[in-house]
């Protein structure tokens, strides 16, 4: 290539992504400390042009993050890998170009220019893609809070050579290759496995990147290692695939294989085969009139199935009919200021540790997260209160996507209240240690259940004994307070209103229609013990946006509360059903508690 085309085809590259991502940053992934690497000044990373654009001879591995933008953001991300052949990086059209795809979804994506298997600047070159692969997952897992990303909900995406990379991550996860740094997880929540190269074996697979990744003359050993279908297990995340079958380059049997293996462990996985399309299509650029074309919607659709997405579309949902507001639903407060949940450099900040703890009441072992405030000590004592996060989420939701500890941080360094320990449970009891992650559509066939009676007795009988045994916390009720978003709301104000001797304080912010007796889904009765409702609640708080889909849920429950004389705050702001209107509920909530 000419130095004149070299430098035309780099300033194009560069227009397409400063136009697109203005906020995207580049991270050497390994901070210069490269595993397995052998010293080579004359190994340069050039970008090379010849029958396609793509990137070569790198030494240095690095993360491209392009944020989601805020007005979308779902708390999802995946970690991109580009086809090539394990020969080149097709960092535009299946990296820049599918990042874009990504962010319009509401999806932060992070692209892995990853290290190309060669002897000269590697010790073991057939690991370097998976050392590099394991660690980009490990990386978003460790700054997902500050990138405001879902530790649950971070996927792998690999094209063609690139798919083998995203497969053997998902299979092999648990493979040192590597001292990692700490123990975080190099687990994918899911995969996307687009025209894959899966087998190593010769009848099926690419020669070029067998050659490249394994060598002329593998053992047998390991040819099956990275033949990533014998892999699987029923750990193996689940998949989303794409393959044509006139795919004259990477057979259409890779992605069948491992579907197959994926059936057999019974790992939820979606197979799509297309008439056409060949290789190396990527967001179907040339091939619009073909039905290749549609994948990207199929994939948005089981994205948003499995829950990935799922949290942002609950505002479509209009439950009973149209939004009508009533003279009481109004502001109660004013919003809370500018910047109230940003990180700020010049306050003292808590701890957030996810903790185990063994469940007697559904016999197994489960996680939590855990916030100690700035200055925490066992010398004193500290109110507590659970914070119960929406369908199709996790313990996460609160402090990485609400951020509800720079919540508290920030109020505590202003003197609006008094330093608190915060809890967030999983709040469904399908999800355990072993199982972080349930299958969504099987959640969905059950009803849920695992949002009900189970959670109210495993959070009664066994998070709140450990916390209260685990940390210098109060124990009487006066101290203990529980709020929930959406589903959580729901639940909050089912427990909390039952158990009224437990807890003295409870929010239901954008309660979903798991809320008892109002919510449409169970005639359980909200209110069971009236006079104390009236006698002993210290703060019974009810939210909700004037642009949810399920307000009346909330309404029904006002209205009810107001008839029965039963004291409470009904906040009604012109939110929808998002994370600003459960930060500023978080914040005006926590304000009037524990006085």
């Amino acid at each position: 290539m000419n130095f004149k085309k070299n430098v035309f085809v780099l300033a194009g590259v560069i227009m397409i992504a400063t136009s697109v991502f203005s906020q995207s940053k580049v991270i050497d992934l390994w901070n210069g400390n490269v595993p397995g690497s052998i010293p080579n000044p004359n190994y340069k990373q050039i970008i090379d042009s010849a029958y396609w654009i793509k990137i070569r001879y790198i030494a240095t591995p690095t993360i491209q993050v392009y944020p989601a933008p805020a007005d979308k953001n779902t708390g999802a991300a995946v970690v991109v890998c580009p086809g090539g052949g394990y020969y080149g990086i097709s960092f535009v059209g299946e990296g820049i170009e599918i990042a874009k795809w990504l962010n319009s979804l509401g999806i932060s994506a992070i692209v892995l220019h990853y290290r190309l298997p060669d002897d000269a600047i590697m010790e073991n070159k057939s690991i370097a893609p998976l050392q590099d692969g394991q660690e980009a997952i490990r990386m978003v897992r460790r700054n997902a809070k500050e990138w405001g990303i879902d530790p649950h909900k971070i996927g792998i995406m690999g094209f063609s050579a690139g798919g083998h990379l995203a497969s053997t991550v998902s299979t092999h996860f648990n493979e040192k290759v590597y001292e990692p740094i700490d123990s975080t997880s190099a687990r994918p929540d899911f995969s996307l496995l687009i025209y894959s190269v899966i087998s190593m074996d010769t009848s099926i697979t690419h020669k070029g990147s067998r050659e490249n990744l394994i060598g002329k003359n593998p053992s047998p050993e390991m040819e099956k290692h990275f033949s990533n279908a014998l892999q699987v297990t029923n750990a193996t995340p689940p998949a989303f695939m794409i393959h044509s079958i006139d795919d004259g380059t990477v057979p259409v049997e890779n992605s069948i294989e491992y579907a197959l293996a994926m059936k057999k462990h019974n790992v939820p996985c979606e197979l799509h085969i297309y008439e056409r399309g060949g290789h190396g299509y990527g967001l179907t650029i040339g091939h619009l009139k073909n039905t290749e074309s549609t994948w990207p919607e199929a994939c948005r659709k089981w994205l948003e199935s499995r829950g990935y997405i799922g949290e942002k579309a609950v505002p479509k949902v209009v439950f009973g009919g149209p939004i009508e507001l009533g003279p009481d639903d109004k502001p109660a407060f004013d919003n809370p200021p500018a910047g109230f949940r940003d990180k700020l450099d010049n306050v003292p900040h808590g701890t957030i540790t996810t903790v185990q703890y063994d469940s007697k009441t559904l016999s197994i072992r489960r996680e939590m997260m855990v916030y100690i405030p700035p200055g925490y000590s066992s010398d004193k004592k500290y109110p507590v209160i659970y914070l119960l996060h929406g369908l199709n989420s996790g313990a996460g939701q609160w402090p990485y996507w609400i951020r509800a500890d720079y919540v508290i941080d920030n109020l505590l360094a202003s003197g609006k209240i008094g330093p608190v320990v915060m809890v967030f449970p999983n709040c469904n009891t399908n999800i355990t240690v072993e199982n972080p992650k349930p299958d969504e559509q099987e959640e969905r066939k059950g009803g849920y259940t695992g949002y009900g009676k189970l959670f109210e007795n495993d959070l009664l009988s066994d998070i709140i004994p450990f916390v209260e045994s685990h940390y210098s916390v109060y124990t009487d009720r006066e101290h203990r307070a529980i709020a929930g978003l959406s589903m959580g709301g729901g639940q909050s104000l089912n427990i909390g209103l039952n158990h009224i001797d437990t807890f003295a304080y409870i929010g239901g912010f954008s309660s979903a229609p798991n809320t008892n007796e109002f919510g449409g889904l169970s005639a359980t009765k909200l209110l069971p013990d009236l006079v104390a409702a009236k006698e002993q609640l210290k703060v019974l708080w009810l939210a909700c946006g004037n642009k949810d889909g399920l307000i009346k849920v909330s309404q029904r429950v006002h209205q009810h509360l107001k008839e029965q004389g039963v004291p409470h705050v009904w906040h009604v702001d012109g939110n929808a059903h998002d994370d600003t209107e459960w930060a500023n509920n978080l914040y005006l909530f926590i304000q009037h508690i524990f006085k």
